[in-house]
This record gives structure tokens, C-alpha cells and sequence, in this order.
């Protein structure tokens, strides 16, 4: 990158001269200057030099990769303040304003649309969206937003509001975590400084967990769709594609649609989460195996082109953005729930089925089956079987009377002595 003053050199250190108790060393921003150098903590970071090499290789992943993220960005700081800011370097010059700086706008709205923009960036479409989306909300409760106005009594009122407008807990949930992530942000900007995020007893907010609702089939509903004959070429697509996320370990849509024909290894169909590719230290690699319907729903539905870096099914092409992938991926869930609805509705199911149902009722039905929470955590792609605990629906009710029935004598045959 080309430097207005090449004369000032930064970078982002482990000052392993100075050494804390538990072996670890704190991180520094360092400037030098005529042979001069000075040094800046940042606060609330120290590592062991194993963990630092690790953050700050180029292809860092998971968490290593965002701390990575925050160091240049300081540093980049640092350079737009030495080269578009000060007239004339000095460490005096460059204190005032590195010490004591702020976003020149501290809005909400800025800090939302520049996290989105970095997500952008990124290739990270979806999440983007997320964020603008939470912006949105939060300026529908509040057209005049500030950072100063955001404390656990407006963040209640916030979730109130949210709920009287039948959103889910899990969906307040979402748009309560990206409002955190800004607020964190802005704390560290030293716009705000009261942090209204934590443990109610404590007078702090606490962020809802999702209230799991029925998302789950019978395998007597299922059943009904593997024997249901499709009427036209959408409730086809439609049924094949819910099948075959069903089959496939109650793979996501968006990794149904980024599967290549490089993916098929011998028996098995193996692939990476989007979800997960990178946010996690270690990428679990998924495999499911290669059932005769799985096959027959790739060959009737899959490209005939069998190249391995071809997409398996036509949802998205080859030269394909980011964007038009997004774009396209929502339109091809849209279709696929409008139609499985409308085959739902025909067999009697009376239940608003989406997508998702095909992933909880993979991991349920295994549960009934009296699977080990440990092989299906492993199947979907979970890091801990606490998340998977969240996919598992109840039992059926004729297995819960078939259970409650041997609490009551047979002899009595319902009548009370």
C-alpha cells in the first residue's frame, strides 16, 4: 500500500519483553519515527507467542481470523490518522488524536452499515443483509437512535416492542447479538461507556434464547412424502429438493446449492458447512452416505455435466457473484417452501413446513430411532451436543400414552375402587 509519509512506519507487535504472570505478553501498536519508537497497548490483549503467530498468519480462521481483523484495524487507524490527519508527524501530534479518537459519525447507523460493508467485502452476503435488516427494526422502534439512548431499560422496551409485532424469540435473539456486536464497537471507539449487556441481576440485559417450537415430522408425515406423486414440475422440484436435504443429514439449503460433483467420494457425499467454513478453529468435515434415493434425486435433478468443479444441482451457475448467489438461493428456498406447503396441505399434514423442518426432522427422527446424541451432534455438523439438544423435538403423543399407560394397573380397566 502506497504511504503518504513512508517516514512513520507501524506495526502490530508482541512486546515478549514484558511478560504477565501467566506466561503471556501483551500487544502492542508501534510507531516509529527517526529511529524513534513508541509503543501502544491495546487493551484487553496478551497471548502466548504460539497463539500470536497463529493470529496473525494470512489464513487465520474462527476466532484467530477476527482477532487478526482487529489488529489491522488498528493499525489502519493509526495510518489514516499519520498520513490524511496530521499536517506534520509528531508523537505529541499523533497521541491527541490516536488516544483521544473518535468516529467522526458515532450514529448507530454508520456503525451498522460499516459492519455490513466489511461483511460485504467478505462474501459474507446473508450476514450483511442480517445486520441492514437489524438497522431497519431498530429505526422502525426508534427513528432517532443514539448510542447514549441504549440501556437495559430501552433495550427491554426494544424486545417488547418486537414481540407485540409477532416476532420470534429466536429472531429477537439475532437482532439483539448484532446490536451487541455495534455496541461493543462503540465501546471501544470510547463512544459509549456503560455497557447495558450482561446479567439482569445486576440491573443488565440479558439477550432471549429461542423458544423451540414444533419443527418436526412424524415418520408416518414423512412417509406420506416419499409416496406422494407430485401434480406438475414445481411440487417435483419442491419435493425432491426437501427429500434430499431430509436424506442428507438435514443438509441446509445453501449447502445443498454449493455442492459440487467433487464432494461425491466413493459411497459418500462429503462437505464443509457454509455455516462453519469460516468461523471455527477446526472445519468438521460432514459425510452422509450415498443412499439409492439420494443417487436418484441427483440423477434426476443434477447437471449432466459431471465435472467435479460443477455445481450438482442448477441453483447456481458456475460464474455466479456473491450477490446473485444470495439472490438466487432465497428465491430457489422460497419456491421450494410455497409448493412442500402446498404437498403438505394436499397428504394432510397440516403444519407450515419450510426448508429448515427437513433438518429437524433428520435429527429428531434419528432420536426416536434411538440414535446417541453424540453420532447425530456429529452428523449435523455440530462443534457440542448442547446445540444439537436444541434440533430435538419431543416425543409423538401416542408414545407418550404408549409410556403413561403402565402407570395404570391392567386390572383396573379404568375404573377407580
Amino acid at each position: 500500500m502506497d504511504r503518504r509519509n513512508p517516514e512513520v512506519t507501524t506495526a502490530i507487535i508482541l512486546e515478549t519483553r514484558v511478560k504477565n504472570s501467566d506466561d503471556t505478553h501483551p500487544v502492542k501498536l508501534r510507531i516509529t519515527y527517526q529511529r524513534k519508537r513508541k509503543y501502544y497497548s491495546l487493551k484487553g490483549e496478551h497471548y502466548k507467542l504460539e497463539e500470536f503467530k497463529n493470529i496473525v498468519k494470512p489464513d487465520s480462521r474462527g476466532k484467530n481470523k477476527e482477532k487478526r481483523k482487529k489488529f489491522e484495524s488498528v493499525e489502519n487507524r493509526a495510518i489514516e490518522i499519520i498520513d490524511n490527519v496530521l499536517n506534520e508527524f509528531s508523537f505529541e501530534a499523533f497521541e491527541k488524536e490516536y488516544l483521544n479518537h473518535k468516529k467522526k459519525d458515532a450514529s448507530v447507523s454508520s456503525y451498522f452499515e460499516d459492519k455490513a460493508k466489511e461483511l460485504d467485502l467478505e462474501n459474507k452476503i446473508q450476514t450483511a443483509t442480517l445486520y441492514r435488516v437489524t438497522l431497519r427494526s431498530l429505526k422502525k422502534f426508534d427513528s432517532k437512535i443514539t448510542f447514549q439512548k441504549i440501556t437495559p431499560a430501552y433495550l427491554e422496551k426494544y424486545q417488547k416492542w418486537m414481540l407485540a409485532g409477532d416476532h420470534s424469540y429466536t429472531t429477537i435473539g439475532i437482532y439483539m447479538r448484532n446490536l451487541k456486536h455495534i455496541v461493543n464497537r462503540a465501546i471501544e471507539d470510547r463512544v459509549i461507556h456503560e455497557y447495558p449487556f450482561g446479567d439482569p441481576k445486576k440491573g443488565k440485559y440479558q439477550i432471549p434464547e429461542g423458544r423451540n417450537t414444533k419443527k418436526t415430522l412424524t415418520i408416518s408425515d414423512i412417509e406420506k412424502l416419499f409416496n406422494y406423486k407430485p401434480s406438475g414440475k414445481n411440487e417435483y422440484l419442491a419435493l425432491n429438493y426437501w427429500l434430499f436435504s431430509y436424506l442428507c443429514n438435514g443438509m441446509n439449503m445453501v449447502d445443498v446449492a454449493n455442492l459440487k460433483f467433487k464432494n461425491i467420494k466413493g459411497n459418500n457425499i462429503e462437505f464443509i458447512r457454509q455455516k462453519t467454513r469460516d468461523t471455527t478453529k477446526e472445519v468438521p468435515i460432514i459425510k452422509v452416505l450415498l443412499l439409492p434415493e439420494i443417487q436418484q434425486i441427483i440423477d434426476d435433478l443434477g447437471k449432466k455435466d459431471k465435472s467435479p468443479e460443477n455445481y450438482i444441482f442448477p441453483i447456481f451457475k458456475e460464474d455466479y457473484s456473491e450477490i446473485e448467489k444470495h439472490r438466487r438461493l432465497k428465491q430457489h428456498i422460497k419456491n421450494t417452501n410455497k409448493y412442500v406447503r402446498r404437498i403438505a396441505k394436499n397428504i394432510g399434514i397440516n403444519e407450515n413446513i419450510t426448508t429448515y423442518w427437513a433438518r429437524h426432522s433428520y435429527s429428531t427422527i434419528l432420536k426416536r430411532s434411538g440414535a446417541p446424541i453424540e453420532f447425530i451432534s456429529e452428523q449435523l455438523g455440530h462443534h457440542s451436543t448442547k446445540v444439537t439438544k436444541h434440533y430435538l423435538d419431543s416425543f409423538e403423543d401416542e408414545q407418550r400414552e404408549k409410556y403413561s399407560s403402565v402407570l395404570i394397573p391392567t386390572s383396573t380397566n379404568g375404573n377407580q375402587s
